[in-house]
């Protein structure tokens, strides 16, 4: 499988990924504050103390991949298409991808242990 997908495939495939994620990421932020105006603050509070819970930081880590990885991969490909940073096959995006799970395991430590 991995045959037929090279490195720029799959970053083609995980940034269109994470602009999903994103988008639906929008729309529930949108409707979670919504919350205010059609049901009031008393349902307002309830929902925020929810979402304050520590199974929720998950999600809020995966957002912030999501976040990272997106702006830097629209970085990366805006320079390429600008010609600034040459493709190559080499595998280039290797440190994008490993930074990325880097910050994913720091934000991830620091909301757990702190």
């Amino acid at each position: 499988m991995w045959r037929v997908y090279s490195i720029q495939n799959l970053m083609f495939i995980l940034h269109r990924g994470t602009g999903l994620a994103l988008v639906a990421y929008l729309i529930a932020h949108i409707l979670t504050i919504s919350t205010a105006l059609l049901w009031g603050g008393a349902v307002f509070t309830s929902v925020m103390k929810k979402l304050a819970e520590p199974s929720f930081m998950a999600l809020d880590i995966a957002l912030f991949g999501c976040v990272l990885f997106h702006a830097l991969n629209g970085l990366r490909v805006m320079l390429n298409e600008r010609g600034w940073l040459p493709e190559r096959s080499d595998g280039y995006a290797g440190p994008v991808i490993a930074t990325t799970i880097a910050v994913w395991l720091g934000a991830g430590a620091v909301a757990i242990l702190g």
